[in-house]
């Protein structure tokens, strides 16, 4: 007799549980929700108490990988993925996936598609193209801001690119120490 839904799904969890300690499973929880989320969610889903997954949203937050916000209507301290942390897994899921010189192209093909769209509508962005009532179709308001949003996050890879590059050419200081903020 095979097993069903309900029991693989027990065992997946049981596993994960065994196999994770309780801020790795925080972490995993927190890197697929990018709305704010209640500690009490938080923990359940992390598979620990809501003690426990505050001491480790705690963490996450110094480190910059979740921000403390406030819900309206709802008590307590909320947390969600901060954006920050969001452009880097981003900018470096880009990096995996193209070299950059094949970015570099592809930012000069997306500065080129929004310097278009605001040269047709004579507005700076598509909420600016809304408010002068320039005449497009929803489509092309998705594509404006679709390209807006992968060029700042192609500039962001390449960014990334560039400083682990420097680093890389020159992580030490002058006397074999790491470099700090400014050299």
């Amino acid at each position: 007799m095979t097993d069903g839904p309900a029991d693989v799904n027990e065992r997946v969890t049981e596993e994960w549980k065994a196999d994770t300690t309780p801020g790795e499973r925080v972490r995993t929880v927190m890197k697929r929700m990018y709305d704010p989320q209640s500690v009490a969610i938080i923990a359940d889903r992390a598979l620990t108490s809501e003690t426990t997954a505050r001491k480790h949203l705690s963490i996450l937050a110094e480190d910059g990988f979740v921000e403390a916000v406030s819900s309206p209507g709802e008590r307590g301290t909320w947390y969600r993925r901060a954006p920050r942390s969001v452009v880097l897994e981003r900018a470096q899921q880009i990096l995996d996936s193209v070299d950059v010189e094949t970015l570099s192209t592809r930012i000069a093909e997306l500065r080129e598609t929004v310097r278009e769209f605001e040269e047709r509508t004579g507005a700076e962005s598509p909420s600016a193209a809304a408010v002068t009532d320039a005449e497009l179709d929803p489509e092309a308001v998705t594509e404006w801001q679709t390209a807006r949003r992968n060029l700042k996050l192609a500039r962001a890879a390449l960014a990334l690119a560039d400083a682990e590059e420097t680093i890389g050419d020159d992580a030490t200081g002058e006397h074999g120490e790491p470099a700090g903020p400014l050299g």
